[in-house]
């Protein structure tokens, strides 16, 4: 995968995963020879044989699996602070994070807390106090979803014990390695592969227009928006038929995932912007999943983003490649949003408060996300965002 060359993360595509792979992986790791391996698994217990069959091999390795099963979604500080504290946890000499985000997430966390000590609520927010000072244990993530990109990211996204969520972003919560082995993203139902599928078209997207775009991050965001709108689809369609699946559903599934951490390779870079800082609103009052969020905004966002000629010229530039007849800049763009209407439509993805299930009307919006202004990723959006700019859009969903 070419954009690995990007990345600082070592990324192994796998069509299958077998003990003797990581058998080699942990010894490569952490070069360990003459005893067995203690490995920290973390998951969640979300029911899934692909998993289930992942952590087995790794039993047949020779080395002693922990498994941390405290995951929850938009983990908690609390949850991982009780992992932390495990006295099996500080025998552990590697952890594998295996799940969606907050596996992942969780996974970054317990490798850092094991090397730099406190409690993860100690360096979240603004008023931190304490700073991540070295890396931590070796660190493998091997995503389940295909959306969140975490398993290339620097950043880890967690809740606080005030309810707040919080992105707390290091060199040092970055993996050693990550595996992409699409066969694991198989039991994703159709709601999920929408919403994270969709969440990795905004990582693309926001990493576009963004004030930390550069010309080689903007050409790893076009070819990671367009890697995920053309795959997404057929993802969706495999997911729908996972009982009965047709040939070349495993090879969408692997495409899919890869295309996830394309947009994850260029979001590490740039940071997110405006959407996710809405999103962060949604997740906390509502509870709403991550990349449902993420999905409910993200055509607002686009037209506010439209604002800027330079998001025009790059948007343009992904739409030409699925409207090739279209010559205008302003037409193509226009044209991938319907697409993008679309497919969240064709996806059931909520595009209402009401279908979210939050009772909001249009005067609740500044009461609710007037903190999302203060959320540093906003000021990440460009054009700049401000609240007479987008809660038009937001009263509009009401």
């Amino acid at each position: 995968m070419i954009h690995s060359l990007l990345s600082p993360v070592k990324i192994l595509p796998m069509a299958e995963t077998d003990s003797a792979a990581l058998a080699d992986m942990l010894l490569f790791l952490t070069g360990i020879s003459d005893r067995p391996v203690r490995v920290a698994v973390v998951r969640d217990t979300w029911p899934m044989s692909a998993r289930d069959e992942f952590v087995t091999a790794l039993g047949t390795t020779g080395g002693e699996v922990f498994e941390f099963t405290d995951v929850q979604p938009n983990p908690r500080a609390a949850d991982i602070d009780r992992m932390a504290a495990s006295a099996e946890l500080g025998r552990c000499d590697v952890v594998i994070g295996i799940g969606g985000g907050s596996a992942l997430d969780s996974a970054k966390a317990l490798a850092m807390l094991a090397k730099n000590g406190g409690s993860l609520g100690d360096y979240l927010g603004s008023e931190a106090t304490r700073k991540i000072s070295q890396k931590g244990l070796p660190l493998v993530l091997v995503p389940t979803t295909a959306g969140t990109g975490s398993e290339v990211t620097k950043v880890g996204v967690y809740t606080a014990d005030s309810g707040r969520k919080y992105t707390l972003g290091s060199p040092f919560l970055l993996a050693d390695a990550a595996i992409l082995c699409g066969r694991l993203t198989a039991s994703m139902p159709p709601g999920l592969t929408a919403a994270t599928g969709f969440d990795a078209l905004d990582h693309a997207f926001e990493s576009l227009w963004n004030k930390n775009a550069t010309a080689i991050t903007k050409a790893a965001a076009r070819s990671a928006a367009v890697a995920v709108l053309r795959t997404l689809d057929g993802a969706y369609d495999a997911s729908l038929r996972s009982d009965n699946p047709f040939p070349g559903d495993a090879e969408i599934r692997q495409q899919i995932l890869e295309a996830s951490c394309m947009a994850g390779i260029a979001f590490g870079i740039t940071g997110t912007a405006a959407g996710h800082a809405l999103s962060f609103v949604l997740s906390e009052e509502w509870h709403v999943p991550h990349g449902a969020a993420c999905a409910f905004t993200i055509e607002d966002i686009y037209s506010f983003a439209l604002g800027d000629p330079a998001n025009v010229y790059e948007l343009a530039l992904v739409a030409r490649l699925f409207f090739p007849d279209e010559s205008g800049e302003l037409e193509l763009c226009g044209r991938l949003l319907g697409k993008i209407r679309d497919m969240k439509k064709r996806m059931k993805l909520p595009t209402t408060f009401t279908e979210l299930g939050a009772a909001v009307a249009a005067g609740d919006i500044p009461r609710y996300f007037d903190r999302a202004f203060t959320d540093p990723k906003m000021l990440n959006q460009l054009p700049p965002a401000s609240p007479e700019a987008l809660y038009p859009y937001l009263e509009a969903k009401t």
